[in-house]
């Protein structure tokens, strides 16, 4: 989007901005759809410095100062890492939790799974070895209160106000900065914890307090307990944060209300954030996600994979049937929470991931610890010492010693050898060798992650359509893609792929959520379903405008839990729209049911004789996002063909060592031209790694296709530019 190009309307930009742990990305859509990219490294000390110079490398590419593109923007949206930093660092407040009497250590009981929930393989199998996760409560700040509320909301005792406001007292001044108030039933009926939230009010004005009521109304004492207390540990910081964040944007030329990227995939106002900052947890992995269908359903791939390499995680989802994959718990930090999202899974394998030396077994690890972006890699040559993934895909020669964030990063290759060296030297291998063997084991793991998410929910990998993106996706996917047996993996536009969470934030839907616990047996009561549908939406219309939308905006989504008799678990379901009080329409929400489950577990699995029960009843209000184009305009086709700008000398297992291989310039680049493997891929933000016996393709859209399976290569047609090599390319 040049600056000739571009109309001179008001308030026709969405701006979506994603803090990572190493690169903090912004993607710019305009009113006709078309995205632009930046990107820098991530500002740990003031998060808002790199979101704000993120928006004005985009800026600079559209011939725009940071004012006017902020003037400009109708919608500035973030997806926050703040408050998942805060949890990893443990960086949050001191918090203070209330409970009923006689029940205040849920928490630590855990449901008895603590020793098991979120660790890794070796520490399950070794129970012996097992701990329990790191509490955010100290026990010291955990109090009883004198109160009962019944299954059915029914007070069964009343609240003892005197008492509750003593332990608000002690715990004040014992010096906690928020407080979790977590009471038995409260979602049947809030009344005590309303109460309680008062009171704090009352004696500690400006204190952080929130009630387990509304962060997470389900049934299980100790999710909905350890989220409470979880949004409490982040509330300060986070409250702060936004405020701040707002108040920047708006004295830097942003005249609307800033909203965030929250873990349902939609978006939330600053009022939402402000009192329920878990919501932002996964917020930024969640928005590929939803980029993803996007792109998935334009391209006619409604199942495909979702893996998101950044500079510290790989973050999976999964696509199926044009719908993200969601759960109604969430694990962070080993404690189960309850938390409805997109289902996201992460582990800690990034182009910072350190490699290291097991010093009992001598055996090559890599990950979870990250370099970060303060110091980075050791080639980032900003301090850091220890071997990185970037490190060695720079010595393989797959990365560009030009650098990265389109050569603003130069990166050293003569650093990370020794980097690397020094492990290489532990295990007996040459400094090339040893990269690779960081390469393979890296990607080894983000294959398992893979194959785990998918096998969970009995999908079968080789079904789906790969989509690799962020900064290291596109560099790494073709290898761990192709272990996996999937044929095809989908670079999507090239450039933005490397932002594409941003993307995803730009282009979400602003809703609101609210949810109410109800049990009924089919066949369902419909006065009582329509009522309860019908206060929901009130409720989330409501929320709507106070965030600035007009009512007549406002979409309306019904979702329902339901499960058959017996049975643990509830499958999420759709509600059909119009009027409810009919048993025509209870049927209809049964029916629904059986099929969603069939759907989800195979034919004839329903079996509506034992029974169907509802348990929630959900109502989702919301706006639609900008329409995206998902088109990256490309050179004319009639401009003559453009070979590789050059060949580099890169390390390939495959072929026993190094061999000439064509580098080609992603933005030059024609539709339909074919390239095949092995080869490279370069864009301003990020590379396409073309491995031996692969082939890519360039797609009318702009999306770089890649073959990953044998058969699919196809046979040059063409001589290059150069005859140092045999790689041929076709347009």
């Amino acid at each position: 989007m040049g600056a000739g190009a571009q109309s001179r309307r008001e308030d026709d930009l969405y701006v979506g901005v994603d803090i990572g742990g190493t690169f903090t990305d912004c993607a710019v859509i305009d009113a006709g759809g078309r995205i632009e990219t930046g990107k820098t490294l991530t500002t740990p000390a003031d998060f808002s410095i790199g979101f704000f110079t993120s928006i004005a490398d985009a800026g600079q590419r559209m011939g725009l100062s940071l004012a006017e593109l902020l003037s400009r923007t109708k919608r500035l949206a973030h997806g926050t890492t703040v408050g998942t930093n805060a949890l990893v660092t443990r960086s949050g407040a001191r918090v203070g939790l209330l409970a009923t009497k006689g029940h205040t250590d849920a928490l630590r009981i855990m449901d008895n799974t603590g020793r098991v929930t979120g660790a890794g393989v070796e520490e399950t199998l070794d129970y012996a070895k097992s701990t329990l996760p790191e509490q955010l409560v100290r026990r010291e700040d955990v109090r009883g209160i004198v109160e009962r509320v019944d299954f059915e909301g029914r007070v069964v005792v009343e609240l003892d106000r005197a008492q509750a406001e003593q332990a608000i007292r002690e715990l004040v001044d014992g010096g906690v900065e928020a407080i979790a108030i977590c009471l038995l039933w409260s979602f049947a009926n809030p009344a005590h914890e309303l109460e309680v939230a008062r009171i704090a009010a009352e004696v500690a004005p400006g204190l952080f307090v929130c009630t387990s009521h509304e962060v997470a109304p389900q049934i299980g004492d100790y999710p909905r307990a350890a989220a409470t207390v979880f949004n409490a540990y982040i509330g300060p910081l986070m409250e702060t944060y936004v405020t701040r964040l707002a108040a920047t944007a708006a004295a830097r030329g942003y005249r609307h209300p800033i909203v965030f990227g929250t873990v349902s995939g939609g978006l939330a106002g600053l009022d939402v954030v402000r009192r329920l900052p878990i919501r932002t947890l996964q917020s930024g992995p969640v928005a590929g996600a939803v980029a993803t269908r996007i792109l998935g359903q334009r391209m006619g791939e409604p199942n495909a994979l979702a893996t998101d390499m950044g500079g510290t995680t790989l973050d999976v989802g999964v696509i199926a049937d044009g719908q993200e994959s969601r759960t109604g718990s969430a694990v962070f930090e080993r404690h189960q929470l309850h938390l409805r999202m997109v289902d996201i899974q992460s582990i800690g394998a990034g182009g910072g991931s350190i490699a290291w030396v097991d010093e009992l077994t001598g055996v090559l690890r890599v990950g979870p610890r990250s370099a970060g972006s303060e110091p980075g890699p050791a080639c980032f040559g900003r301090g850091g010492i220890e071997p990185t993934v970037t490190d060695a895909d720079l010595v393989l020669g797959v990365l560009n010693p030009r650098g990265l964030l389109g050569g603003r990063l130069p990166l050293d290759r003569a650093r990370a050898e020794a980097a690397i060296k020094g492990v290489a030297d532990k295990i007996g291998l040459d400094v090339q060798q040893c990269a690779a063997g960081i390469v393979e084991i890296v990607d080894a793991s983000m294959e398992d992650l893979v194959r785990r998410i998918t096998g969970q929910q009995g999908l079968d990998p080789r079904e789906f359509a790969l989509m690799g993106y962020g900064g290291g996706g596109a560099v790494h996917a073709s290898l761990y893609g192709r272990d996996l047996g999937v044929h095809s993996l989908i670079v999507p536009l090239g450039n933005v792929a490397s932002v594409w969470s941003a993307v995803g934030v730009a282009a979400g839907e602003l809703g609101q959520t609210f949810e109410r616990p109800v049990f009924l047996r089919a066949p369902f009561d419909a006065e009582q379903v329509a009522a309860v549908v019908e206060e929901l939406e009130q409720e989330a219309r409501t929320a709507l405008e106070r965030d600035g939308v007009e009512r007549a905006d406002v979409l309306i989504r019904r979702t329902a839990e339901l499960r058959y008799g017996l049975q643990v678990f509830e499958v999420e379901t759709p509600v059909p729209a119009g009027e409810l009080r009919s048993a025509e329409a209870m049927e209809r929400i049964a029916a629904n049911f059986d099929a969603v489950y069939e759907q989800s577990f195979g034919a004839g699995t329903g079996y509506r004789e034992a029974g169907t029960i509802l348990t929630v009843l959900r109502v989702q209000a919301y706006v639609p996002g900008p329409a995206v184009n998902l088109t990256r305009r490309l050179p004319d086709p009639y401009e003559e063909a453009v070979g590789p700008a050059e060949y580099r000398s890169v390390y390939w297992y495959e072929l026993g060592g190094e061999t000439p291989t064509p580098i080609y310039e992603g933005d030059t680049l024609q539709s339909s031209m074919t390239m095949v493997g092995p080869a490279i891929v370069e864009f301003p933000f990020t590379s396409a790694v073309v491995r031996p016996g692969q082939s890519a393709v360039l797609d009318e859209h702009g999306n770089l296709i890649l073959r990953l399976d044998a058969a699919g290569v196809l046979a040059p047609v063409s001589a290059a530019r150069s005859d140092t090599t045999r790689q041929e390319v076709r347009s």
